[in-house]
């Protein structure tokens, strides 16, 4: 559950629940908080529906600047102020644990996306996220500018899709996935969530935070290999080639049995 109180500070609350499938069991509910632009943690041991607002301002812990927010330099770009048509604020996402002093590795991973996103900035792509810079306060990087999109593409499938509309889409994605390698990155976290559409229809990856130059060891993404590597965005692709035809036809009519770079191509 996510909102936004009357002065403007930004909420968000999720069950964790055990990994076990025929029994999970109920953990805990998370907070993270973002409050006069400061961020903030806390943990429950009660469910979101025995949660009031001030149940919530009690249990916020605050979460030390230099743990999530990385240090703005001059190698990196500032955003223009804000516009809430144009813009999207990508804020990081931390846990409770990242309250405790020194552990800097959400600010690590912002550091790499907004340093991916500021080579993509000057070499773009229309399949690749647009991005204009870094929201700064008190020199540290507090969110990411990027350009606002009309929807994920699990939303956009709600619409209904045509096998052409699928075939266009996985086009775009392969292209702009072609570009990034190109540039010696892999993405590492292609999936549905990660793609959004624009005003146009045209398909966007987003979400950089798990890109790095190949053979780079990885921290994040959904990746079963260990490195950076091309093949773990070509896996993606076939996650949405199969999550998009799943959707409007027998998967059994379906031969796409390899999304490595030669058989990608006849996309």
């Amino acid at each position: 559950m996510d909102y936004e109180t009357a002065d403007g500070s930004q909420f968000s609350l999720r069950e964790e629940w055990s990994d076990d499938a025929e029994s999970p069991q109920f953990l805990g509910t998370l907070i993270t908080a973002f409050v006069d632009g400061n961020a903030y943690v806390g943990k429950s041991t009660h469910g979101l529906d025995d949660l009031d607002e001030q149940d919530v301002f009690d249990l916020l812990e605050p979460v030390p600047s230099d743990n999530i927010f990385p240090i703005f330099s001059d190698d990196l770009t500032q955003a223009p102020p804000f516009d809430t048509d144009e813009h999207y604020l990508k804020a990081p996402q931390f846990t409770y644990e990242d309250r405790q002093p020194g552990r800097t590795f959400v600010a690590d991973r912002m550091r790499n996306e907004a340093t991916t996103l500021e080579l993509l900035s000057e070499k773009p792509h229309p399949s690749l996220a647009k991005y204009y810079g870094c929201v700064v306060k008190d020199g540290r990087v507090t969110h990411l500018s990027l350009a606002r999109y009309h929807c994920n593409l699990v939303q956009h499938v709600q619409v209904g899709l045509s096998e052409e509309d699928c075939d266009r889409i996985l086009e775009q994605l392969r292209s702009g996935l072609e570009y990034l390698h190109g540039l010696g990155i892999a993405h590492n976290d292609i999936n549905p969530e990660n793609v959004c559409i624009d005003a146009s229809g045209h398909a966007v990856i987003i979400d950089f935070d798990s890109a790095a130059p190949f053979g780079e060891a990885l921290v994040k993404g959904r990746s079963t290999r260990q490195i950076s590597d091309p093949e773990n965005d070509f896996e993606g692709l076939q996650l949405i080639h199969d999550f998009l035809f799943n959707l409007v036809r027998d998967p059994a009519e379906e031969d796409f049995d390899d999304m490595s770079p030669l058989n990608a191509a006849s996309i």
